[in-house]
């Protein structure tokens, strides 16, 4: 009986906090995103790049890994992109994995085709999933296409070639109002999934790629079995038929600001109102704390947000609605910039601390499906500004989760449902009992977190 009170009283308090209101709701919002495979939305995606993951710099040195990621508690593996790179124009030494020579193509410098369908074949083997960085938007100057099929390149008044963006200038731009292009482009798609084994695509600046595109390819490849597709953007026109998940870099940057004082706590609820409003009912968007971009431009995590930070953020990410990823190196705490033109590499010997604070965390995310689908409801405090606390619930798992944004101790007040004075509270890190009294007034460390399994 007092789960089932419980849960009725959970649901009545998440309605009650969450006024809807329908004339406000954008048009997308109005739409039910696509349906996504159970794979997908409990996943958590753990993104590669193959140059700098081992010494090796290959697909041989990605598969002996292969053990450790499993353990480690990802599920869905992203290879930046495979082909090989283009020498006219190169940007460094390598060149830019996303200047592509041959979408056919496999990149020398990671091995063969044998070579990575061996690598699928023991993801699989571990019940991991592969996806492969797709470029559609622009290729090298000297690919295959740009020789073979000029007429599908925009040109400018002068009938030259162009670059989707000035500092692009190592790419040339394709035109997607070339019939022949889309049929290439998907054809090939289709022989990656169907002949290759990969199991979907992340689609690189898929919003300067026409959406219906995207909406016709997804069609084709459902033909042949399920698959994920990400999309790094922000379009909810993505979700309605041809995205699982969209990038949160929305998510991102608030989550940054708050971390250096320029935006109150409680924006992280800001964030999550505007996607109602913004995107399709049930759509996923991916939450970060790091990935290539950021790492090779910005700064790593535990640069740019310090240590403590850095954990914080992580957790966050973790609990906050959405689809976790990991980019290669968070989980050894690497403060290495791995720049897209040369060669970089990981080092693997240190970390031990933060490959134990991501398997728990990824341990507590799959024991708790509260995480990947559960309700999220904001609870106050008065320590807004600093500190933010929510609950995450599915009606069976409860899961309650506060942090403090603050470089220093902070004491907090939850306003929580009445019912959560009856129940027990678990740290979800330690498995130790809490008191109700300490996890109502609740202290924490700087940049510091807590996650109660709610009981």
């Amino acid at each position: 009986m007092k789960k089932l009170f419980l849960l009725l009283f959970v649901a009545a308090f998440l309605f009650a906090q969450t006024p809807l209101n329908e004339s406000s709701l954008r048009p997308y919002a109005q739409e039910t995103a696509r349906h996504s495979e159970e794979w997908v939305k409990n996943g958590i995606i753990y993104e590669i790049y193959t140059r700098a993951f081992s010494n090796e710099g290959n697909f041989a040195g990605i598969e002996k890994k292969i053990p450790e990621l499993k353990k480690l508690g990802v599920t869905i593996l992203w290879l930046m992109p495979i082909h090989p790179v283009g020498a006219e124009k190169r940007k460094g030494t390598l060149g830019s994995p996303y200047s592509i020579q041959d979408y056919y193509g496999i990149n020398p410098e990671f091995g063969t085709l044998d070579d990575f369908k061996n690598l699928i074949v023991a993801a699989h083997h571990h019940d991991l999933k592969i996806i492969i960085d797709l470029v559609a938007n622009h290729t090298s100057w000297d690919s295959k296409q740009i020789h073979e099929h000029p007429e599908w390149f925009t040109k400018d008044s002068a009938g030259n070639f162009v670059s989707p963006v000035a500092d692009w200038s190592d790419v040339a731009d394709l035109d997607y109002s070339q019939p022949g292009l889309r049929h290439y482009m998907i054809e090939m798609m289709k022989y990656w999934v169907r002949d290759v084994g990969i199991d979907g695509f992340r689609c690189d600046v898929s919003e300067m790629v026409p959406t219906d595109f995207w909406d016709e390819a997804r069609a084709a490849l459902d033909s042949i079995k399920p698959v994920f597709m990400l999309s790094e953007g922000m379009y909810a026109e993505h979700h309605l038929k041809a995205f699982d998940v969209t990038y949160g870099w929305n998510s991102y940057h608030t989550m940054g600001a708050i971390i250096k004082g320029e935006k109150p706590a409680s924006e992280m609820d800001s964030v999550l109102a505007h996607e109602a409003q913004s995107f399709p009912k049930g759509a996923l968007r991916m939450r970060f704390s790091s990935n290539h971009d950021e790492n090779a431009w910005d700064n790593p995590d535990v640069v740019k947000f310090g240590k403590d930070g850095a954990k914080l953020a992580a957790v966050l990410v973790g609990t906050f609605p959405g689809v976790p990823l990991l980019y290669n190196g968070q989980e050894v705490g690497s403060g290495i910039k791995l720049g897209l033109f040369e060669k970089h590499e990981i080092d693997w010997t240190k970390g031990k601390e933060w490959r134990e604070f991501y398997t728990k965390l990824y341990s507590i995310r799959m024991k708790n499906p509260a995480l990947a689908s559960g309700d999220h409801q904001s609870v106050r405090n008065n320590r807004a500004d600093q500190v933010y606390a929510f609950i995450r619930t599915d009606g069976k798992n409860t899961i309650l989760a506060a942090f403090n944004f603050a470089n220093g101790e902070r004491t907090a007040r939850l306003e929580l449902p009445k019912i959560f004075s009856s129940l027990e509270f678990t740290n979800a890190f330690t498995g130790k009992p809490v008191a109700y009294k300490n996890v109502e007034k609740i202290t924490l460390p700087k940049y510091g977190y807590r996650l109660f399994v709610v009981e």
